[in-house]
């Protein structure tokens, strides 16, 4: 009983990988209440006494070489960089000695580069995925995000303080309290949906759905992964609208891998083959697209249908970062980063939704139109999550609903006008203590905090 409620403990306290606050250790500290709820008093003596030599032991090994200075190295596996580049931004945790407003934080890739000063950023502005260094000044620490460049090392300079020492790094970016990651699935496979159509507005419904989805979640912020079918309906026009909106530079989505078709069984997969509808779809993006937000990688397959086997599994090994599933349902139990394959090489199969949007969407007709109960219900869901410190992984189908309905921007009158989406994600939205990052970006981020070396020089 014992050995369970530790591990209950355990699990409880996971997400505080570094703590930062004294709210950290109360959250603990109620982890500890709860995990001893109902114990006798020599259970819980035997309980605590252990739990004490376990924390000591684990204090011992976590600080026992922990790197100080003014001048820090980072690096990651090199042939991992080479194949990934790492560019999007990690946040690590410095506790500084003599912080003042003239502290400055300076980085470069080599020791025969020059240094440059990061920007400085607030608690309170709104951002994300940029490289930037935000000072707390109560805490004395150090929040440095900062990405991957020319080589597989950074190096990093403190000015104007005594001396900085290493923590850890952030569960998320910019040690923020929860997680937002948003994906489309389907871009290029039906018709209907009219991929590459000429722009007519994201309430029209003459334009791309998925072009019009896309510009929803740009004027919400909200950066989104997109799975692409590239034997596609639309073509060379489709081709044309994904540059047009890569050409933004604005990081504004993630090209992800579907399938060429959209096989969602083994048999499905057997007509062209699993490497020809998986790697052909992702050779073809590249082949296609430039401009790819933190370079030109495909970090994501998003599985068509949900559907894997152990040949998809084998096929994927070392292609991908993220391999992200569907079952069209909500998934209470999925808020955390998937697990690593160390044999395959790769995040997943994980990423369902937690809320899925689809189906509260399907309930109106027509579908998606507003419906102050909907919203209630979706904006509590994600709530939920942001409090609870979890990852909120959702997504929908751009190609089941029509753009003058599902983002449809008039004041929402139940069955009448307006949109659900429309008004959740305006309530989810512009949070400054919620990371949003597309899927892929998530698992870059989660590859080097696990795997990156930090020591100083």
């Amino acid at each position: 009983m014992i050995r369970t409620q530790i591990d209950r403990f355990i699990r409880l306290c996971r997400r505080f990988r570094t703590w930062s606050s004294w709210d950290d250790c109360g959250f603990c500290y109620a982890g500890f209440r709860e995990a001893t709820a109902g114990f006798s008093s020599q259970s819980f003596i035997c309980f605590s006494f252990t739990l004490l030599i376990s924390a000591v032991f684990c204090l011992t090994s976590c600080f026992a070489d922990v790197p100080a200075g003014k001048v820090f190295r980072i690096s990651v596996d090199q042939a991992m960089w080479e194949k990934w580049g790492f560019q999007y931004p990690v946040t690590y945790i410095f506790e500084i000695s003599g912080l003042s407003p003239g502290t400055n934080v300076k980085r470069r890739d080599s020791q025969s580069a020059a240094w440059k000063s990061m920007r400085q950023r607030d608690a309170m502005d709104f951002f994300n995925g940029i490289e930037c260094v935000r000072f707390n000044f109560s805490q004395n620490r150090a929040f440095i995000s900062v990405g991957f460049g020319t080589s597989n090392c950074i190096e990093l300079e403190f000015e104007n303080v005594t001396s900085a020492k290493f923590v850890g790094v952030a569960r998320y970016y910019d040690d923020r309290r929860a997680t937002y990651t948003l994906s489309l699935d389907n871009w290029g496979w039906r018709a209907g949906a009219k991929p590459g159509a000429p722009w007519k507005g994201v309430a029209d419904d003459r334009s791309d759905n998925y072009q019009a989805a896309l510009c929803v979640c740009r004027g919400f912020n909200l950066p989104v992964s997109i799975a692409i079918n590239t034997s596609m309906a639309g073509s060379n026009a489709l081709w044309n609208t994904l540059q047009e909106e890569l050409d933004r530079q604005d990081c504004s989505w993630e090209p992800a891998v579907h399938a060429q078709t959209h096989p969602g069984s083994e048999k499905a997969y057997s007509v062209r083959g699993y490497k020809s509808e998986i790697l052909g779809c992702r050779d073809e993006i590249l082949q296609h697209l430039r401009y790819i937000p933190f370079g030109q990688h495909i970090f994501e397959h998003i599985l068509t249908s949900g559907y894997f086997d152990e040949t998809l599994l084998n096929t994927d090994i070392s292609e991908f970062l993220f391999l992200r599933g569907f079952n069209g349902h909500d998934n209470p139990s999925s808020t955390d980063y998937a697990a690593w394959d160390a044999l395959r090489r790769f995040y997943g199969v994980g990423g369902l939704s937690g809320k899925a949007y689809d189906p509260v969407f399907a309930r109106r007709n027509p579908k998606g139109r507003f419906c102050e109960s909907d919203v209630t219900e979706l904006n509590s869901a994600v709530d939920a999550l942001f409090k609870a410190g979890d990852i909120c992984y959702v997504m929908w189908h751009p190609d089941r609903y029509l753009n003058s309905v599902l983002y449809d921007p008039r004041p929402g009158q139940d069955g009448v006008q307006g949109s659900t989406l429309v008004q959740h994600l305006s309530h989810i939205a512009n949070r400054t203590d919620v990371w949003y990052v597309a899927n892929g970006w998530l698992y870059s981020y989660r590859y080097v905090a696990e795997h990156v070396s930090v020591t100083s020089q």
